[in-house]
């Protein structure tokens, strides 16, 4: 029987573990259990010592696995070494047992009528029963384990009872040390409900490599509130008991700020890794160091020092880290990550991150109901309070437990005033990170909070370079400081309740009147302030956007009291009457549907840097006919329609980067000037369908992108007289250029070249075959394609990387003749060719065997191609994703409607500028997007309507939900989509198979979650000039899905749901409308869900008398 006294026990699975002692005994029962034994449990028990005895009067032979375990679990294990101990091989295996598994502080011998030399060197009663032993075993080994545990516990320093004291007064003496022990052991408080924890803790202690004798430093970091403290708390309880020494120290940061807090930390650090009893004085803080040098250098400690951000203040501290002890850990907590590059000792670095929506569920619903779900009744209110919270633990919990017991009225009452004012409870931990900034990042983060958040890098550092910020260090910093992040494609972010920190600071700057404050952004704000003429000289900036198209009469002076604004941004208002007045402070001027034909005569914006006016009646000799802007970046005149003329720019804006003038319709000319714009790296001039003159000669050694789709009344590409390296994409889409000039081969960067259309004749240049960097040539004239071949025979573009040596010589060419268009077999020698697009050729029947480099096939309106070769192509497709062909087949049948909502009248003026002008989205995103490498991305899009069946999860509802294993595997989805007449429904359709009297374009989401988590792998597409129903294929590798998803998988059983939406479409003739009328999702799963239905036949609510209704062939087995 075992005794356990319960004291101490702590709430948190971290610090409690029922099973655990503090004191393992190993005695000789028959010499000492009902006398000293019995003795010193019960005093150990009476200083609540949690005190392990195996009370059994009977023992086996062999030691139980349980008791094996209670050693290796107890804190420390005391040895009662008597005359008659080694005479007991039980307590012989005990003493091998602890030795083995502790380390020697985790021992204590007590000598008990026994001199240590003799349990050292075996000699006497020691020695004699080693030898009976002897005789007995088979196994010299066991006798030598024997032999070697009883030589190292006695070189122990522990406890000689000599009787030169009361035997109360020698127990006295253990209980105390073993209790200032425990005090110096005993585990931290981590959490009242550690959620999310144990996956955090598991992956610091693996980098931490507590086996290795090196010493090691880890560096955790994160934002406040994320829970680094109570992850190293949790670090701590679960490792402190394989040193010889810990020590935990809180707020190093505050404390270290003052002489005495020092002073209070060293003392602390030794009391707690050398045990010392009493009070620890080190006098002053030199002395300090030294005495924790030379104290602590031989022995093997845990120090975590926790909330760090400056070098000096751990030097102050303990002095170098070079004195630390073989096997020695430190972990170190804070909010800036750059602190931890100037640490001189090798370390690794862990980044706390938010918990994921199951773990901040959980969290809130145990604070907020005391379980771990919310009741059903508050289950949406709970969702918009974790949707507010975005995983931060601090927040999850102070919020939740705020709720408790409150009404549903004063849930939302609640949810209302946080996302307009923070607790302040959170406020004063977030704020604490931006206190620590100097002047110029505070005003760069609040900037960023009001204005810039999700904008690009880039853009926002021109913008805070001209307010002579250092933006470039700056924003490092705040990085660093994990204040705000950068992601994948540069742009600048910050968790929601940091930016509402920061417009927090900014609003009580003057809670009650914001015409005082620095920034404004809530439009209610910024209406009243405008209108009543409440402004003040404190603006820097002001968003004036509405939630709605509204309307704003504004008067002519109503900027004249804000001389010191920077950033001023309109959008989705209408406003009317002429301004008199804008600040010539101004760096950002961005503002749709402007109301002017020109700006204030009296504006002089010398360090403007970005002008965005899209939609708005400018005309652009008005604007730079006086006025040179020299700090001028950024230019969007979209779709401004009194716009005839690009004026001389070289002398009016010199240092433009992109320019905007996409759908100004009126447009006839392009200054001579704006060919020689040497910082000029995006232009775009798309869908200027008036425009006739270009520039004679382009000679921009930044311009990466240059865009003509659609300047239908274009003839000719301007000479090109100098290399231009820097040219990516060039789309020359839809004009009437008919020939490029010899000059072209100088576009020697080019990756990308659109060239062609349907009214016109177009010959490529023999030049082409020096572009050597060269990866996609789109060409848009395909019943003219034969000629553009018959003179190179596809020989002389050998040199395109897609292509490079896959082309054996012959004078056949790829394509056929016009009557029977289909590709030849020896496309399949092309070995590197990855996108193969083809769109309107009547005559196209055939889609032969593809090279294994193909990643797309585009077949747009190509109503010829047969069943057959849709077939094989989609599981030559199928082979590439290594699908499994075994797989069970399902299909939820649900009702399915058109979504009117999303329809935009192509005859209606459509907002292109939609809310803020982003120009580094343009130039970035639009270019990347159209020069990308396919890399494991694989997209089929054909005439079609009928999924094959070996997609074995179907449905004609938006979304599909099945259960996989541990892993996530490959996914295949495949839409169909429907174009439906908008004054029939769906169900009286009866020609789904003829080409439309109409033009169809739409944009399109597809989303993957996992176990409820909100945040999807989600891949966008888009699709133009529809005339008929198609079939949409993607396919996405297990490694990519296995990557994102891996911290949200639970266990060897999750809910996978694949859901669809149409998110944008129009209709050219406004006759038609795109529905996905079917989903299919082919994955391997491991069962089905409770509503899901197992049917024979996919066919149901499919017209099979369409031209392609026997696309796939359900009766084959491999498909």
């Amino acid at each position: 029987m075992a005794l356990v006294t319960n004291e101490g026990a702590s709430s948190s699975s971290f610090t409690h573990h029922p099973n655990k002692f503090d004191v393992f005994l190993s005695f000789r029962g028959e010499d000492t259990r009902f006398g000293f034994i019995s003795h010193l449990y019960k005093a150990l028990c009476q200083r609540g010592i949690n005190t392990f005895i195996d009370d059994s009067l009977q023992r086996g032979k062999e030691i139980s696995t349980s008791l094996l375990e209670t050693i290796e679990s107890s804190r420390i294990s005391i040895i009662v070494f008597s005359e008659n101990y080694a005479s007991s091989t039980w307590c012989l295996d005990e003493l091998a047992k602890i030795v083995e598994c502790k380390n020697n502080d985790q021992v204590r011998p007590v000598f008990y009528n026994v001199d240590p030399s003799e349990v050292r060197n075996q000699k006497g009663k020691y020695g004699k029963a080693l030898s009976k032993h002897k005789k007995k075993l088979k196994d010299d080994k066991k006798l030598q384990s024997w032999r070697k545990a009883l030589c190292e516990a006695a070189n122990i320093s522990g406890w000689h009872y000599k009787h030169d004291c009361t035997e109360v007064e020698f127990i006295q003496e253990i209980v105390e040390e073993i209790s200032n022990f425990k005090l110096n052991r005993m585990p931290l408080f981590v959490a009242q409900y550690p959620i999310g924890i144990k996956s955090r803790v598991e992956a610091i202690i693996l980098q931490l490599e507590i086996g290795s004798n090196d010493v090691c430093m880890l560096g955790m970091y994160g934002p406040g509130g994320v829970g680094k403290t109570t992850i190293a708390k949790a670090v701590y309880n679960k490792i402190l008991d394989h040193f010889e020494g810990s020590s935990f120290l809180e707020n190093v940061r505050d404390k270290s700020g003052t002489f005495d807090g020092i002073i209070q930390l060293q003392e602390i650090l030794l009391h707690e890794t050398v045990g010392i009893n009493g009070q620890l004085k080190v006098g002053n803080e030199s002395k300090g160091t030294i005495a924790i040098e030379n104290i602590l250098c031989h022995k093997r400690i845990l120090l975590i020092l926790d909330d760090v951000d400056k070098l000096y203040q751990i030097e102050r501290l303990i002095g170098r880290f070079d004195w630390l002890a073989s096997g020695s850990r430190i972990i170190i907590t804070t909010r800036n990550k750059h602190f931890l590059q100037t640490l001189r000792i090798r370390h690794s670095t862990y980044k706390v991150k938010e918990l994921d929506d199951h773990e901040a569920l959980e969290l809130f619903s145990m604070h907020a109901f005391h379980k771990n779900k919310p009741e059903e009744d508050y289950s949406k209110l709970t969702n918009q309070f974790i949707c507010y919270a975005k995983g931060l633990p601090l927040a999850l919990s102070i919020i939740g437990a705020n709720l408790c017991g409150r009404s549903e009225t004063e849930w939302k009452s609640a949810l209302d005033k946080y996302e307009m004012i923070p607790d302040k409870d959170i406020q004063k931990v977030l704020q604490v990170s931006y206190q620590g900034l100097d002047e110029m990042e505070q005003e760069i983060f609040l900037d960023l909070a009001c204005f810039f958040k999700g904008l690009y890098k880039d853009y926002v550092v021109n913008i805070l370079n001209s307010c002579n910020l250092y933006p470039v260090i700056g924003i490092k910093n705040l990085i660093d400081k994990c204040l705000i992040t950068v992601d994948q494609f540069d742009k600048l972010w910050m968790h929601d309740l940091l930016q509402q920190m920061g417009r927090e600071i900014v609003r009580q700057e003057s809670p009650q009147i914001p015409g005082l404050r620095s920034r404004l952004w809530c439009y209610k704000d910024a209406f009243e302030v405008l209108t009543e003429n409440k402004g003040s000289d404190n603006i820097r900036g002001i968003t004036i956007i509405s939630p709605k198209p509204t309307k704003l009469q504004l008067k002519g002076n109503c900027f004249e009291k804000m001389r010191n604004l920077k950033f001023l941004l309109v959008s989705n208002v209408d406003t009317c009457g002429d301004l008199e007045y804008l600040p010539n402070g101004l760096r950002v001027l961005d503002w749709s549907r402007f109301p002017s034909s020109s700006l204030p005569s009296n504006f002089c914006p010398h360090n403007l840097v970005v002008l965005n006016m899209p939609q708005s009646p400018v005309i652009l000799d008005k604007i730079f006919k006086s006025i040179q802007y020299k700090s001028l970046t950024y230019m969007n005149f979209s779709s401004c329609q009194y716009i005839t003329k690009l004026p001389n720019l070289l002398s009016a804006t010199p240092n433009i980067k992109e320019l905007n003038l996409r759908e100004c319709k009126k447009l006839l000319e392009v200054h001579d000037s704006v060919g020689r714009l040497a910082e000029l790296g995006f232009l775009d001039l798309s869908c200027c369908s008036k425009l006739r003159i270009l520039p004679s000669c382009i000679s921009m050694k930044s311009l990466k992108l240059l865009n003509l789709n659609g300047c239908k009344r274009v003839k000719r590409l301007p000479d090109i007289p100098q290399e231009m390296k820097n040219l990516k994409y060039l789309c020359l889409a839809y004009t009437s250029i008919r020939e490029l000039p010899p000059s072209f081969r100088n576009l020697t960067g080019l990756e990308r070249l659109d060239f062609g259309s349907t009214f016109n004749l177009c010959h490529l240049p023999r030049s082409i075959d020096q572009l050597q960097n060269l990866r996609i040539l789109w060409l848009l004239d395909y019943d003219h394609l034969q000629q553009y071949l018959s003179n190179y025979g596809f020989l002389r573009l050998n040199f395109i990387k897609k292509l490079t040596s896959c082309f054996t010589p012959s004078k056949k060419c790829l394509l056929s003749g016009r009557e029977d268009w289909s590709l030849q077999e020896s496309i399949v020698k092309f070995n590197r060719l990855q996108s193969l697009q083809i769109t309107d050729s009547k005559f196209l029947q055939k889609i032969p065997k593809l090279p294994e480099s193909i990643r797309e096939v585009s077949a747009i309106n190509c109503i010829s191609l047969s069943s057959k070769s849709v077939r094989k192509l989609f599981l030559q497709f199928r082979r590439k994703l290594e699908l499994p062909q075994n797989t069970k087949y399902e299909d939820n049948i649900l009702s399915h409607q058109i979504d009117y909502s999303s329809k935009i009248d192509y005859s209606s003026k459509v907002d292109y500028s939609l809310s803020l002008y982003k120009p580094s989205h343009n130039l970035h995103a639009f270019l990347m997007y159209f020069i990308k490498d396919y890399e494991e991305s694989y997209n089929i899009i054909v005439p079609g309507k009928k999924i094959p069946k070996w997609f074995n999860h179907q449905s004609i509802e938006s979304s599909i939900s099945f259960w996989i294993g541990p892993k996530f595997p490959t996914i295949a989805v495949c839409l169909a989509f429907h174009l439906v007449p908008l004054k029939d429904s769906y169900a009286n359709n009866d020609k789904y198979g003829s080409v439309r009297d109409d033009v169809i374009s739409l944009r399109y989401d597809v989303s993957i979650f996992t176990n409820g988590h909100t945040r999807p792998y989600t891949f966008c597409r888009g699709v133009n000039n529809l005339k008929c129903d198609h079939l949409w294929f993607n396919g996405v590798f297990h490694s990519q899905l296995q990557q994102y998803f891996g911290n949200m998988m639970q266990g060897d059983r999750n809910l996978v749901e694949v859901s669809c939406k149409i998110s944008w479409w129009k209709s050219k003739n406004g006759r038609f409308a795109p529905v996905i009328a079917r989903m299919g999702v082919h994955a391997e799963c491991i069962c089905h869900p409770p509503n899901s239905v197992i049917i024979d036949d996919n066919s149901q609510n499919v017209d099979d008398n369409s031209y392609y209704s026997e696309n796939v062939d359900d009766s084959s087995d491999d498909n």
